[in-house]
């Protein structure tokens, strides 16, 4: 669902022609399915690398000899490190930087300059305006130094679901109770709108978020655009529970 955030942008921003990146393995070849599913203009060009790639100056030179529209890519981790300063570096900044995975509040801290104003897509992000979530933020950056990101905030959330839903059931040994109590999702989520589905996958909104360098210059991804309101995934209807 993340990555459909970035190509429902793209389709919206009436890109025509994109060039897609991301590992040869199966997480990526789903990321690029995901994007496709909500673009529908051309792919002029379809990149796997190698899982643990660090040196992106082929793929970049491709990107330049193709002047896209736009480039999305899944490249999460070290990969996305390098892939962010590269294409920089590159000065390729003028072709628009669309990523799922790929600058986060895990990997913004070893980015940071070289993110800046590029776009990923989110559930959250740590300038969420409503108070549960600003309180959030504020507790864990004084405890740790450092900006949460989604994974942080979704871990949180989950502890409060199980939580709710324990003091619902009133005793564990209740199995029934306590599944029911789970699917109610009767808790304040941080992202704001939450429940679950048929099928027990959250129904949520998804945003555009852009990264941004804050004033006492730690980085951290801000809401640019919501694009899903209450998306339900695309598979609900397959998948019911028993």
């Amino acid at each position: 669902q993340v990555h459909e955030v970035l190509g429902k942008y793209a389709q919206d921003q009436g890109y025509q022609r994109l060039f897609l990146l991301a590992p040869n393995y199966q997480a990526g070849k789903d990321s690029l399915a995901g994007f496709k599913h909500s673009y529908k203009g051309e792919v002029v060009n379809e990149i796997y690398t190698p899982l643990g790639q660090l040196d992106f100056s082929a793929e970049l030179a491709q990107i330049a000899a193709e002047q896209p529209d736009a480039v999305f890519t899944f490249m999460p981790g070290g990969m996305g490190v390098t892939l962010v300063k590269q294409y920089r570096q590159a000065g390729l900044d003028n072709i628009p930087f669309l990523s799922a995975f790929t600058v986060d509040e895990t990997t913004l801290p070893a980015q940071q300059d070289a993110a800046v104003g590029f776009y990923g897509g989110a559930n959250w992000a740590p300038d969420m305006d409503n108070e549960q979530s600003k309180a959030f933020v504020a507790a864990y950056e004084e405890k740790y130094g450092s900006v949460p990101g989604t994974y942080a905030m979704q871990a949180y959330d989950a502890a409060q679901l199980i939580d709710s839903a324990v003091k619902a059931a009133g005793k564990l040994d209740d199995k029934d109770a306590l599944r029911s109590a789970l699917e109610a999702a009767d808790f304040q989520s941080l992202r704001g709108d939450f429940k679950l589905g048929n099928n027990h996958y959250p129904i949520q909104d998804f945003y555009l978020v852009k990264v941004a360098k804050r004033d006492d210059g730690k980085y951290q991804t801000e809401i640019a655009e919501k694009i899903f309101d209450d998306y339900q995934d695309n598979y609900a209807a397959e998948c019911k529970m028993p």
